[in-house]
């Protein structure tokens, strides 16, 4: 995710060149868009890719803080079968950690685009950029909450 993150970062997916990619995609689908029609679908389509990319960041982040506490210190008590389900799944710990850096990388990656002429860096893409990791960890934790639902406390 870092990578392709890094990739999304550059010159060449700026807003102008994903506008010219879109108005070339329609155009080959045979769909015809008036200019300010197009604007909004690749603003729409930039947020979006924002929401996606770094709600998947703030996943892989939690599954990394994750697996790495699982390997460490919690595989030989839930072989014991001593180890709650719910704390295999969620730990406030570990979302805290992974929004902290889902908002690091969406911080660099803010001020690197502002070093770029094509692009401009904007802090409320990292609110935005935030909010998505946010969004993704209220899902990882409704999940968690359904499949635990039988557990014990």
């Amino acid at each position: 995710m870092l990578t392709l993150i890094c990739m999304e970062s550059t010159d060449r997916m700026s807003g102008g060149n994903t506008f010219h990619l879109l108005q070339h995609v329609l155009l080959w689908a045979g769909i015809h868009l008036s200019v300010p029609h197009l604007h909004l679908l690749n603003l729409v389509m930039r947020k979006s890719g924002h929401m996606l990319g770094y709600g998947l960041l703030c996943f892989c982040w939690m599954l990394l803080l994750r697996g790495s506490c699982w390997l460490q210190h919690e595989y030989k008590p839930a072989r014991r079968g001593r180890l709650q389900v719910w704390k295999m799944w969620w730990r406030a710990e570990w979302a805290v950690l992974a929004v902290f850096l889902t908002f690091c990388v969406a911080s660099a990656d803010e001020l690197h685009q502002m070093s770029i002429p094509s692009r401009s860096g904007s802090w409320w893409d990292v609110t935005l950029d935030t909010s998505a990791g946010l969004i993704m960890l209220a899902l990882v934790w409704a999940k968690a909450r359904w499949l635990c639902r039988n557990q014990p406390a």
